[in-house]
């Protein structure tokens, strides 16, 4: 039996006798260590590698070096440091935490926020431009409809800043019913009117501008007689900046100003006819003409005075500031890349390096498209915006193109990577 009990047992005592002891038992003697254990990181790299989750815990039971232990009555336990936590701690962090969820919920509906984004623009700028749009001409007077007997309707046809002159195209209705239909005469100010061929200039009543033959009226009306000319005539409107101050110079911001002063008598008598502008259309194109007053004083006569100020409109004044800010941009754009790259000898693009000669050309078409603008230069944003921009590009495209002749402005010259003053230097001399 003991024979049988040992042989039994021979073969469990002799795989003991193979079975190896436990890894952290073992003892390595210095030859068997290879060169990579003897690292100073090689603790931190098999670490690093138990800091998978553990086939016993839960997913969130993981090793890391920032890990801090203490002893307590069960034994060591984990603290929780604030790597640990998934909660931001700071004001940072939840920024941080708030921009990397919105950027995967926008990423993962990019088709949708692209699309919200083209019509949020889109109307956007349709409605900034149709609140900026220029205003319809209008210095009438609608309430005098039914108590005006010479009743004027004025189309603006079109504003010259340098000729300082308004175009205005003039209909008269006569509603001569009242009165009889006499022979009516209109007058206008002779001197703020332009006259190509003027004669003798005084203070004295002007010669009427327009004549109204009252039986001409009545046969038009009673469709007996067509023959007789239509009742419209066109005046050009003298304007004046002398007292705004804002010439031409000042574009977007000129201004000007007029008046115009009307009346209208009997030919037979020079019995005064009451006169009215009941309605006003039109729109110069890059200007607001609005009326700014009416004299209310009236004389014996019945003549109207009105005030009238002429301005650039508010999109004209916009896009004109946004050239000139655009201009700037683009200037100090290309003269921070000069400094960069010829002084502190930062490696740039080739490519770059040419844009500030072809930009020169580019600022003199841009101006173009300013409307209205004064031809060639003389204009305040011409001063302030494009012509020192110009000077400055000029030097700039000289510099970035001569650079070439002493160096390669591609790559970073050695004094870039300096951390020190005259580090360089000081390796070379020791």
């Amino acid at each position: 039996m003991s024979a049988i009990h040992d042989s039994s047992h021979a073969p469990h005592a002799a795989e003991a006798s193979t079975v190896r002891p436990p890894l952290h038992h073992r003892m390595f003697s210095d030859s068997t260590i290879t060169e990579e254990a003897k690292s100073p990181n090689s603790f931190q790299d098999a670490l690093s590698a138990m800091a998978s989750p553990l086939p016993y815990g839960p997913p969130s039971a993981t090793l890391s070096l920032n890990d801090k232990f203490t002893k307590g009555g069960e034994g060591l336990r984990r603290e929780e440091s604030p790597l640990n936590n998934a909660a931001p701690s700071t004001r940072w962090d939840k920024i941080v935490a708030f921009y990397d969820l919105w950027y995967h919920r926008l990423k993962t509906r990019w088709v949708w926020f692209v699309a919200f984004l083209l019509a949020s623009i889109i109307c956007c700028s349709i409605a900034i431009g149709w609140s900026f749009r220029l205003r319809t001409f209008n210095i009438a007077d609608p309430d005098s409809v039914n108590n005006a007997i010479v009743q004027l309707s004025a189309n603006l046809v079109d504003v010259d800043p340098s000729a300082q002159q308004m175009t205005l195209d003039w209909n008269v209705r006569y509603d001569c019913v009242r009165i009889g239909c006499p022979d009516v005469n209109v007058f206008f100010d002779a001197n703020t009117l332009r006259d190509d061929s003027p004669g003798p200039q005084s203070n004295t009543k002007p010669d009427p501008i327009f004549s109204i033959v009252g039986a001409n009226i009545l046969a038009m009306n009673n469709n007996t007689d067509r023959r007789p000319s239509s009742l419209t005539f066109r005046t050009e409107v003298a304007i004046s900046n002398a007292n705004t101050h804002r010439t031409l110079q000042s574009y977007p911001y000129d201004k000007y100003a007029t008046q115009l002063v009307f009346f209208a008598e009997q030919v037979a008598t020079n019995e005064s006819v009451s006169i009215a502008i009941v309605k006003t259309t039109g729109i110069a194109v890059g200007f607001n003409v609005q009326l700014q007053n009416t004299t209310d004083i009236s004389d014996n006569f019945g003549t109207v005075i009105k005030n009238i100020e002429v301005t650039r409109g508010p999109v004209v004044r916009l896009y004109a500031i946004f050239i000139v800010l655009v201009i700037w941009l683009v200037t100090l754009t290309f003269m921070a890349t000069c400094v960069l790259n010829v002084f502190f000898g930062k490696g740039i693009s080739s490519g770059v390096l040419v844009l500030p000669m072809g930009t020169l050309f580019a600022f003199t078409q841009l101006r173009a498209t300013l409307p209205g603008a004064p031809e060639g230069f003389g204009a305040v944003i011409d001063f302030i915006g494009l012509l020192p921009c110009l000077a400055i590009l000029t030097f700039c495209s000289i510099f970035m193109t001569a650079i070439f002749l002493l160096r390669d402005p591609e790559h970073d010259i050695p004094r870039w990577s300096w951390k020190q003053p005259g580090e360089g230097r000081r390796k070379t001399w020791a």
